[in-house]
């Protein structure tokens, strides 16, 4: 059965990780090597791992831990793990990102390998993701994650992320690219990793399908964008600018990996940073419309034109 190299990223989660430990144990068709990366948390994640650790089971076939978390930020655990897990593992082919409190459906990492399995030795970097069940803290449903209908591409990525980290699994190639030289500083590794992969011309699928119960609850990192409450919030955060200033990572992210871009892809990124640095509401119009750059919904593209028009982009 094919390996896969999971990234559990915790703190402070004891209430939800016995539960998603038990949704990864419960995956069919596969083996999982583990990753533990705990950022300090002071609640009973340490002991609860250690005690899941101590006898592994179904899927998991191993557990290794990260034996020096970064204690920063969630994006850079993952970044850490991921790191790690390709300098330990040169002959790991798959990785994937998981969430502590979330809860897997059967055959997830089936489903992701199945898309995937064309790219296991191949050069080119192959990133799978899709939708997920938003559920509250007592796992009832609240919906569906959105579905996007417009192929994932590079001049998407650079404003939207359409997929969770907690949803992705990457080949080898993908995990290399992510990795090589110092890890950036940015806001998502999930966003990160859709900007990377669709820049340098690597393959993204976007599964309609969804086989993530994505857990809401008021410690998440990143929240479900469904319903008004979810859309307001981020016309607010707009508004006050936090947009501009995780662009701000992530273009300079971006910019620094410049050469790994394909052509196409570095002339978006120059496009789309002198739509964010022109002076004049029309000259960053201008820009913003050369780049193409755009978002997958139409409330959601408007929200990028105001963005552009405000210079909160």
């Amino acid at each position: 059965m094919p390996l896969v190299h999971v990234l559990l990223a915790t703190y402070n989660g004891e209430r939800f990780l016995r539960q998603q430990w038990e949704s990864i144990a419960a995956q069919q068709g596969v083996r999982v090597v583990l990753h533990v990366g705990d950022d300090g948390s002071t609640d009973g994640t340490a002991e609860i791992l250690r005690a899941l650790a101590a006898q592994p089971s179904g899927a998991i076939a191993e557990v290794r831990w990260l034996q020096a978390a970064p204690r920063r930020s969630a994006a850079r655990n993952f970044m850490v793990l991921l790191a790690e897990a390709v300098r330990s593992g040169p002959d790991a082919r798959w990785f994937a990102f998981c969430d502590q409190d979330d809860i897997w459906l059967p055959g997830k990492l089936q489903a992701a390998l199945a898309v995937l399995a064309p790219y296991e030795h191949d050069a080119r970097p192959a990133l799978y993701g899709g939708r997920t069940v938003a559920v509250d803290e007592d796992d009832r449903e609240a919906g569906l994650s959105p579905l996007f209908e417009r192929p994932p591409a590079f001049r998407n990525a650079i404003a939207q992320s359409i997929m969770g980290g907690n949803t992705m699994v990457l080949n080898r190639a993908a995990a290399l690219l992510l990795t090589s030289g110092p890890l950036p500083e940015v806001v998502s590794h999930d966003w990160w990793s859709y900007q990377l992969v669709t820049g340098v011309g690597g393959f993204v699928h976007y599964d309609p399908r969804a086989f993530v119960r994505y857990r809401q609850h008021g410690n998440n990192a990143v929240g479900s964008n469904l319903g008004w409450r979810a859309r307001l919030l981020r016309l607010r955060r707009l508004l006050r600018g936090d947009f501009r200033g995780w662009n701000d990572l992530h273009v300079k992210a971006m910019a620094d990996r410049a050469a790994a871009l394909t052509a196409d892809s570095r002339a978006v990124l120059e496009a789309f940073d002198r739509a964010r640095r022109a002076l004049l509401p029309w000259q960053r119009a201008a820009w913003l419309r050369r780049s193409g750059v755009f978002r997958q919904k139409p409330g959601e593209q408007l929200m990028l034109w105001l963005a552009c028009l405000l210079r909160r982009m």
